[in-house]
C-alpha cells in the first residue's frame, strides 16, 4: 500500500510540474503522422511451405534448335534452355563454334540482353572508369592466357561464334569477341557473388544417401535479365562429362555435378585484411573447378587439387565439394595474411565464435570458418546470421527427406530484411538428391524471389 501510495503521489507531482508555465497543458497540440513501425516478431521470420508428395516438375520442350555441324542441341524449356554439347564428335573449337551459333538461334537478341548485364557487373566494381576499359581488359587477357589450350580453343570458337558486328569495349548493345570472352571471367575478374550451401549425410537422411544444396545469389541485372537465361548444360565428353547449372552461354562453373556424383560450388569469401586484388601471373578458379570436374571422381581429390592451387588465384573462395559419401569444403586462402588453405570437414575446428551442432550436416557461406583462417563470420551480420539460422534449422534433423529439406530450406518469408538463406539475388537453388542421381533447382524468375517457389526436375547428372 505504502508503494501505491508513493506511485501516486508521484503521478501527481508529475501531472502538475507538466503544466509549469503552460496554462492549457498539451491541449491543442497535433500529434505527428508517423510511419509503421519496421519492427517484426521473430516468429514472423518463417513460415510454412509444403512439398509432401509434390514431385519436381518436368517441363516440356517447347522448340529445339541445333547448331549447323550438330555438336550442339538446344532444347528450349518452359523457365531455362536444356544445352547439350558433344565433344566425342568434334575439337574445342568447333564445339564452342557450334555453341556460340546455337545460343544465337535459341535465344534472339541474346547479345542485346547480355552485353548491358556485363557492364552493369563491370560499374558495380568500377565506378571511375570513365569509358577506359582497359584495365577489364587486362584482367580478361591475364586468366585467357593461363588456360589450358583446351579451353582457350573452346573460347575462342565460342566468341567467334556468338559476336556481333562490333570490337572491343563498347557499351553499344552488340556483343562483341571481346566482352564474349570476359563474361566466362566475371567470378574472376569481377566477383560480387553471395551464396551458401548446406549438404546432410546419408545417417540422418531418409534414404540413407545425401542431399546437398547449394544457393547462388549474383547481380540480377537491373531488368532480372539473367533470369531470362538459366541453362542446364550437358558437357558429353566420355568420362570427363559433367552437367553445369549456369546462364545460358557461360561456361564458367558455379554449380556443376559429373558423371561421378561429384558436385562443386564456389562461394565468394572477401579477405579480412583487404588484401588488394592482383591477377598479374594468376589463374581462373572457375576453369580450376572445371578441371577437378573432368579429372576428379571424389570430393577429396577435387579439393586438395584446389587447395594446392590455391596461391595460383586472384582472391578467396570457398568451394563445396561433395560426393556420394563424403564432403568437403576448400576453403581456398590467396595469401598468408588470410590464413592457411584447409580443406574443411564436419569435424574441423571452427574459429572462436562459431558454433556448428551437428556433424552430419555440413555448411558453408561466404566466410571461412576454420580455426586461424580469416574470419568474416563473426563480425559480419550477414554471414553470422545465415550461418546461425542453417545451424538452427538443419541440427538435430533426421529421416530427413527430400520434401522436407525443401521446405527447410525455403521457409524464411521473402518479405522482411532478416531473409539469408534465399535473398532477393537468388539466381538459382539447386538440389541434388544422391538416392536419385537427380538435380532439381528454383530458377528465379522476372518478377524475381517468389515466397513459395516451384522445384523444377533438372534430370540426370549421368
Amino acid at each position: 500500500m505504502k508503494r501505491i501510495a508513493s506511485a501516486a503521489a508521484a503521478i501527481l507531482i508529475a501531472a502538475g510540474l507538466t503544466g509549469c508555465g503552460r496554462k492549457n497543458g498539451y491541449e491543442g497540440f497535433t500529434v505527428p503522422e508517423q510511419g509503421g513501425s519496421t519492427l517484426k516478431p521473430v516468429d514472423s521470420i518463417y513460415m510454412e511451405n509444403d512439398y509432401t508428395g509434390i514431385v519436381p516438375k518436368k517441363e516440356k520442350v517447347q522448340r529445339t534448335v541445333t547448331s549447323s555441324d550438330g555438336l550442339c542441341r538446344i532444347d528450349i524449356m518452359e523457365s531455362y534452355f536444356d544445352v547439350t554439347l558433344d565433344y566425342t564428335s568434334g575439337s574445342y573449337y568447333d564445339v564452342g563454334a557450334a555453341y556460340g551459333e546455337a545460343v544465337n538461334l535459341a535465344y534472339e537478341g541474346y547479345g542485346e540482353a547480355c552485353e548491358p548485364y556485363i557492364y552493369e557487373n563491370i560499374k558495380a566494381v568500377f565506378s571511375d572508369l570513365d569509358g577506359d576499359y582497359a584495365p577489364i581488359e587486362n584482367r580478361a587477357k591475364v586468366f585467357y592466357n593461363s588456360l589450358e589450350k583446351d579451353y582457350r580453343d573452346e573460347l575462342d570458337g565460342f566468341a567467334d561464334g556468338v559476336k556481333g558486328d562490333s570490337e572491343g569495349f563498347k557499351e553499344d548493345g552488340i556483343l562483341s569477341r571481346e566482352e564474349a570472352v570476359l563474361m566466362q571471367f566475371v567470378p574472376d575478374a569481377l566477383r560480387g557473388t553471395a551464396c551458401s550451401a548446406i549438404t546432410a549425410d546419408g545417417e540422418v537422411t531418409a534414404t540413407g544417401e545425401r542431399i546437398t544444396c547449394r544457393v547462388l545469389e549474383w547481380m540480377l541485372g537491373s531488368d532480372n535479365q539473367i533470369c531470362r537465361c538459366h541453362a542446364v548444360v550437358h558437357m558429353k565428353n566420355g568420362d570427363r562429362s559433367f552437367v553445369s547449372v549456369t546462364p545460358l552461354g557461360f561456361m564458367t562453373i558455379l554449380t556443376a555435378v559429373n558423371d561421378d556424383g561429384l558436385m562443386l560450388g564456389e562461394l565468394d569469401v572477401g579477405s579480412k585484411k583487404m588484401v588488394e586484388y592482383t591477377c598479374e601471373d594468376k589463374k581462373s578458379y572457375t576453369y580450376g573447378m572445371r578441371y577437378a570436374l573432368e579429372h576428379f571422381s571424389t570430393a577429396k581429390e577435387a579439393t586438395d587439387y584446389l587447395a594446392e592451387n590455391a596461391s595460383d588465384y586472384p582472391y578467396c573462395v570457398n568451394v563445396i565439394a561433395t560426393d556420394p559419401k563424403e564432403a568437403y569444403v576448400a576453403e581456398l586462402c590467396v595469401t598468408d595474411e588470410d590464413g592457411a588453405t584447409v580443406v574443411r570437414d564436419s569435424s574441423s575446428e571452427l574459429n572462436e565464435g562459431v558454433d556448428w551442432d551437428d556433424p552430419h550436416y555440413l555448411c558453408a557461406v561466404n566466410s571461412f570458418a576454420a580455426k586461424g583462417n580469416s574470419d568474416m563470420l563473426t563480425n559480419d551480420e550477414g554471414n553470422i546470421v545465415r550461418w546461425n539460422r542453417y545451424n538452427e534449422l538443419f541440427g538435430g534433423q533426421r529421416g530427413l527427406t527430400s520434401d522436407r529439406f525443401k521446405e527447410l530450406m525455403t521457409c524464411e518469408k521473402t518479405d522482411n530484411d532478416l531473409t539469408r538463406m534465399r535473398g532477393s539475388g537468388m539466381v538459382h537453388m539447386v538440389i541434388a538428391d544422391y538416392s536419385t542421381g537427380r538435380l532439381q533447382a528454383i530458377l528465379t524468375g522476372e518478377d524475381g524471389v517468389v515466397p513459395s517457389p516451384e522445384f523444377i526436375d533438372l534430370g540426370s547428372w549421368k
